[in-house]
């Protein structure tokens, strides 16, 4: 009795409660709660259903909503509780034990679910137990605020599929893909930040419906993974000359996720690459994606298994020492061995955007073409159009964020009059990149 999956299956009935709408007229009989002993995802979690008439079910609930109303908060918790459970008897409903209710669903004050740390990502997001679908078919929805509680950390923040809050905010993530939500810091450590580890416990409720809905519908982006939805193989896996011959950017040539490796490989093939930088996978990452069935990337090992690519997993927070002192590592070992380069993260989008605007920078590219040659990603992934609202909300919290990241300044500040040359030689000798080799990067791609 280590676990209880909560899937309100009748959305109406959450959604009504806490939207204030009313309840809709359904006599269809419904699944209300389905427990196991085992995680969310496991595959031998035990089932024990319980249906009752979902019209016996409103009945009771506005029966004693009215009552339960004039109640203090905990009274008026307990009361509905008890009236819940109550109502499961007298409807029929069987195999459901109190002792077995580990997380608890209130409507009547918005939705409190409580789970466990499952995962602790290598970027220091807590991923839960709590499905996607179970999180949501409780009556939460994307765009909503909630109120987490985890170790040393209480807050609001919002609910939603990707990264769109500033950096060092927080948010509630169900990305695409996932399975489970996790707590996240965008760029940042929320476990460590938390103090929490793998089985602490994690409570969230609703705070506001719809709070942060405009940041959430602003920002949400599609994307495929199906090469058709493309114009070409270099939008499909977002690959680009930086200089002609010389230096290349790219999604991962080996994580086979999306369906991109193979065409990634050949068009690598294809460019002569001779040494890469790979600012994504760690070493056992790289082997599992070797070793995967879907392994489709024989260039790229070939490279690996000359010793041609460094391998670095660095995190995704622009700001640390961290991540410059991985920038230095990445591009000096690059100098060690013979080009052209390829400089690739997960997707080509972020963390080798930062990578490829410092050298864009230091051969004296314009702020306009450094910022066209990251929007370029959203173009390709995204089909974001140049001057519409979503692609300048993103040209001010990304790349020019990324900018003032590199240049030492302040988040929002002007970047008027910035010599961007020297800002990158500064923020090289800064992580340690010897004066020696910022010339040799120059001479490499200049002439």
């Amino acid at each position: 009795m280590n676990k209880i999956v909560e899937e309100i299956e009748y959305m109406e009935i959450a959604i009504a409660n806490r939207r204030k709408i009313g309840f809709k007229k359904l006599t269809k009989k419904r699944t209300i709660f389905r427990t196991g002993k085992d995680s969310v995802n496991s595959q031998k979690q035990r089932l024990l259903s319980v249906r009752f008439s979902a019209t016996g079910f409103l009945g009771g609930i506005s029966m004693m909503r009215k009552y339960i109303k004039k109640r203090n908060e905990v009274v008026r918790n307990l009361l509905f509780l008890f009236a819940l459970l109550a109502i499961l008897l007298f409807s029929g409903a069987t195999g459901v034990f109190a002792e077995e209710l580990e997380h608890l669903v209130l409507f009547d004050d918005g939705q409190v679910i409580k789970g466990k740390v499952e995962q602790i990502e290598k970027y220091g997001h807590a991923r839960l137990d709590i499905s996607i679908d179970d999180f949501n078919n409780v009556g939460f929805a994307l765009g909503d605020i909630v109120t987490v509680s985890a170790g040393s950390y209480e807050g609001d923040m919002p609910y939603i599929n990707g990264y769109y809050v500033e950096r060092g905010e927080y948010m509630l993530r169900a990305f695409p893909g996932d399975s489970t939500i996790a707590v996240c810091i965008n760029y940042g450590k929320f476990a460590e930040t938390a103090g929490i580890e793998v089985g602490d416990p994690v409570t969230i409720k609703l705070k506001e419906p719809a709070g942060a809905l405009t940041l959430q519908e602003i920002n949400n982006l599609v994307f495929s993974g199906n090469r058709s939805d493309y114009a070409s193989d270099e939008a499909f896996i977002n690959f680009r000359a930086i200089v002609d011959g010389k230096l290349y950017r790219t999604a991962s040539p080996a994580d086979n996720q999306f369906g991109q490796a193979k065409t990634a490989d050949e068009l690598i093939r294809k460019a002569g690459i001779r040494s890469v930088m790979n600012m994504e996978s760690t070493e056992e990452e790289l082997a599992a994606y070797f070793a995967a069935e879907d392994f489709a990337s024989p260039y790229y090992k070939e490279l690996f298994d000359a010793g041609k690519i460094i391998v670095l997993g660095m995190p995704v927070n622009f700001a640390s020492d961290e991540f410059g002192e991985g920038i230095v590592n990445g591009f000096s070992f690059l100098l060690e061995n013979e080009g052209p380069y390829l400089i690739h993260c997960h997707k080509g989008k972020d963390r080798a955007a930062f990578a490829s605007m410092l050298l864009e920078m230091l051969i004296g590219w314009s702020a306009e073409d450094i910022v066209a040659d990251y929007m370029e990603s959203y173009i390709n992934y995204y089909n974001l159009e140049p001057g519409t609202e979503k692609f300048n909300l993103i040209v001010e919290r990304d790349i020019k964020e990324m900018m003032r990241s590199a240049a030492g300044l302040e988040k929002g500040a002007l970047l008027d009059g910035i010599d961007w040359k020297a800002a990158a030689e500064q923020y090289l000798l800064t992580h340690g990149m010897s004066e020696t080799d910022i010339a040799a990067w120059k001479t490499y791609l200049i002439n």
